[in-house]
């Protein structure tokens, strides 16, 4: 039996799972108390971006047909246009977010690595981002790296804000 290698998934989920070593960079240091919290700022905190890329990732799983297991109230909290609370009791905790960002993190890159070619080949004109991308490999590449990267760069400047190093 002749096995073939789908170029196209490890080139989404090898960055994205780097993606996800930024994240634990980015966050790891953070004071739990501090993570709810917009440090006197309208810049998003840690809970919040960690919810929201995680909410996005499973998102992207059910555009390419796979399906996701959301929270009670997830989309309500994380979807697109929703703004930032500084209401801390409305979010998980730390270890919370990290667990909910790694597992969505590792069940849209298995559903990709374990995808046929043919799926991320596929045209992304019934999505939401038809106008933006040609394929559906091309939105999951920007759902799980592209979108991530955006908001990481949130965290650097919340580190800066909240008094914290660069993170190495």
């Amino acid at each position: 039996m002749t096995t073939t290698t789908n170029t196209t998934a490890s080139i989404i989920t090898g960055p994205a799972l780097f993606v996800q070593n930024l994240v634990h960079m980015l966050c790891d240091d953070i004071d739990a108390d501090l993570f709810a919290d917009r440090v006197g700022t309208t810049i998003n905190h840690p809970a919040f971006v960690l919810g929201h890329t995680a909410y996005y990732a499973g998102v992207c799983v059910q555009i390419l047909g796979g399906t996701c297991t959301f929270d009670e109230g997830e989309a309500e909290l994380y979807q697109h246009g929703v703004a930032c609370l500084d209401d801390a009791s409305k979010y998980p905790g730390k270890a919370a977010c990290l667990a909910r960002f790694d597992s969505r993190c590792q069940e849209a890159t298995e559903f990709i690595a374990g995808s046929d070619v043919s799926l991320l080949e596929q045209s992304a004109k019934d999505t939401p981002f038809a106008e933006r991308f040609g394929t559906l490999g091309e939105v999951a590449s920007f759902m799980l790296i592209g979108h991530p990267c955006f908001h990481l760069g949130q965290l650097s400047a919340w580190r800066r804000v909240a008094g914290m190093n660069s993170a190495s």
